[in-house]
């Protein structure tokens, strides 16, 4: 795991531990939605290894922390399943390599949650450069929706942009409007699998139920771009 604690400013000695509080403070400057239900997922999930105290406290070491952090490191950027990323760990554990490198199948970004922002339709139309009649359209088309009062996000202005430079091909509302029932159609797939994970009685339901469609999503996406480039491929040929 050489490699990988070059990755993080947290250093501990052996004789030093964290509490899971301490480690939390430790990662959120990089990883703002890690919680404490997120690392007793991974732990339950054979990741990582916290020692105990008498009492059943969890201590982290420096090793312990940096392993956390590749761990969110490369499921944010090379968006891997858990499956993927405990081989890599038992790889470096047993002196196999000192660090892997993963091609992303999907940019991560795309989705994580939206940025906690507050935008109106105006604010929206002024980011992304159209006319409050392109706003009005999409929100008829349902590409786009508010929040329970009434505002926007990030992720609005990303679909606005995308939609705008969509039409620059000669796509129109009704184009839009097929992508998105697609794109419903697919969300309902990964819903109903992650769902009843959510709807559990585990202590870990909600976070399972995140880690899974997180990744259901990124698979999905992959293959259904990888199945569009054929398609396309095959009609252009």
């Amino acid at each position: 795991m050489s490699a990988v604690r070059k990755q993080t400013s947290v250093r501990a000695t052996s004789a030093r531990t964290l509490s899971i509080g301490k480690v939390l403070e430790a990662l959120r400057g990089e990883f703002p939605d890690v919680t404490v239900s997120k690392i007793r997922f991974l732990e339950s999930e054979g990741l990582i290894t916290p020692q105990r105290t008498a009492s059943g406290y969890r201590r982290f070491t420096g090793e312990d922390v940096e392993r956390l952090r590749y761990i969110l490191v490369t499921q944010r950027d090379n968006y891997l399943p858990l499956k993927v990323i405990r081989e890599q760990l038992e790889a470096m554990d047993s002196g196999a390599v000192s660090l892997i490198e993963a091609e992303p199948m999907v940019s991560p970004e795309n989705f994580r949650a939206p940025a906690p922002t507050r935008l109106s339709d105006k604010e929206v139309a002024s980011q992304a450069d159209v006319t409050a009649e392109a706003i009005a359209e999409l929100l008829d088309a349902g590409l786009i929706r508010p929040d329970a009062a009434g505002f926007f996000t990030a992720d609005d202005v990303r679909i606005v942009l995308t939609a705008e430079s969509l039409r620059g091909f000669g796509f129109d509302i009704r184009h839009l409007k097929s992508l998105r029932n697609t794109a419903q159609r697919q969300a309902d797939l990964i819903g109903q699998v992650a769902g009843p994970v959510a709807r559990s009685q585990r202590s870990s339901a909600k976070e399972k139920a995140a880690d899974m469609g997180q990744q259901m999503t990124a698979l999905v996406v992959s293959l259904h771009a990888s199945l569009v480039k054929n398609a396309l491929r095959d009609e252009l040929s």
